[in-house]
């Protein structure tokens, strides 16, 4: 089937639609981006269905068009509380649009919380919705386009189109069935708290107590990499690259381990690029040396599987989820799984008091679920 559109490259068209669509019923919003060698996404498209009109809205073209005001319409449109945002698995386009607008959207449904709530599967991909709820079969194909890329070929075009076209027919018909069993109302929550999610932020001098293997430096180390950490989210954010390109997960571990103190030491570790040698050399051994001066960290972090009890009460807050998801008729995944029960062991059993005042809380002790399960973990876990 062939999806009329609007490509949307002046401010003049972007007000009109705009004003359009604040009329409608809700919108339907999908975003295309790109983000493989930079640290922030950039948008390349982004796709809006209202009532009978689709839109590509060109967001390269527009910037080109004036000092960077041509989007306003748009964002204010998004931010409006009484329009209804149908959006497909949401998580990193509510990413970029808080990048871009500096706030969340309002009113958000996203079909692939809905489909999973009520009973589709979990986590089920836009295309596979589409062909079980409609019947329709879309071509992927594009999915790895350079969005960024200029002009964009008419079956790219075609297939952004079809992002929404279709999101907009599914939304009336999950929306009846959520109400029908009952739903509704958990749905909105989970899609705004995924939203919320996105645009929460964790300090610098605190993503050491994320990292992966953490565990694994005593406590010199561990003083160590955390301004090591701290360090490549800024070196990342101030040159636009991703934290891989600066250096990898091992990498960090074994400059805190091994606590270079010249360039020259820094040349053993192989996996280090000489371009960040060379230009973020300084940086990176004044960021080993402020560890070892700050002295050892009174952090104990320990691998939680190694911690004593945590079988048994892994287990318990397992039951009390499967309690709760019996109780909302849910599957038992979408109210933890095991990295969000770890991520609450971790938060209660590891992170010091001073740390969580500035730290989000973990999944289950906010929104639905921490109203459900918060007290009850707490209780267990003293």
């Amino acid at each position: 089937m062939t999806i009329a559109f609007q490509l949307i490259t002046s401010a003049a068209a972007l007000g009109e639609f705009c004003e359009h669509a604040q009329g409608a019923e809700f919108i339907a919003v999908d975003t295309e981006f790109v983000r493989t060698r930079t640290y922030f996404a950039r948008l390349g498209l982004v796709q809006i269905q209202a009532g009978e009109r689709t839109a590509l809205i060109d967001p390269v073209a527009l910037a080109a068009e004036d000092d960077g005001q041509a989007l306003l319409p748009l964002w204010q449109l998004l931010a409006d509380p009484q329009t209804t945002l149908v959006i497909h698995a949401g998580g990193e386009d509510y990413e970029i649009l808080h990048q871009h607008m500096g706030q969340l959207p309002n009113a958000i449904f996203d079909t692939q919380i809905a489909s999973a709530m009520l009973g589709d599967g979990d986590a089920l991909g836009y295309a596979a919705l589409v062909e079980q709820r409609l019947g329709v079969a879309i071509d992927k194909s594009q999915s790895r386009t350079d969005w960024m890329k200029r002009p964009l070929a008419p079956e790219q075009l075609d297939y952004a189109a079809a992002d929404v076209f279709y999101l907009q027919q599914l939304y009336p018909e999950l929306y009846e069935l959520a109400q029908t069993q009952g739903k509704l109302e958990l749905i909105l929550q989970e899609s705004a708290w995924q939203a919320h999610k996105r645009a929460q932020t964790i300090p610098d001098e605190w993503q050491f107590l994320y990292f992966g293997n953490a565990w694994q430096c005593d406590p010199e180390q561990l003083s160590v990499l955390r301004e090591l950490v701290a360090w490549r989210y800024q070196r990342a954010r101030s040159s636009d690259l991703p934290l891989g390109f600066i250096a990898k997960d091992h990498t960090l571990l074994d400059l805190a381990r091994q606590m270079p103190d010249s360039k020259n030491k820094l040349r053993y570790f192989k996996e280090l690029s000489p371009v960040t040698i060379k230009y973020a050399g300084d940086a990176l051994l004044g960021a080993i040396a402020k560890g070892r001066d700050n002295g050892p960290l009174d952090i104990p972090l320990l691998r939680l599987t190694d911690l004593p009890n945590y079988k048994t009460m892994f287990n318990a807050i397992k039951k009390l989820a499967q309690q709760t998801a019996d109780e909302l008729g849910i599957n038992v995944a979408l109210i933890a799984s095991r990295r969000q029960i770890n991520d609450v062991l971790h938060w209660c059993w590891q992170i010091p008091s001073h740390a969580q005042d500035q730290l989000p809380l973990p999944d289950l002790f906010t929104s639905w679920r921490g109203a459900k399960l918060k007290q009850p973990i707490e209780q267990l876990l003293k």
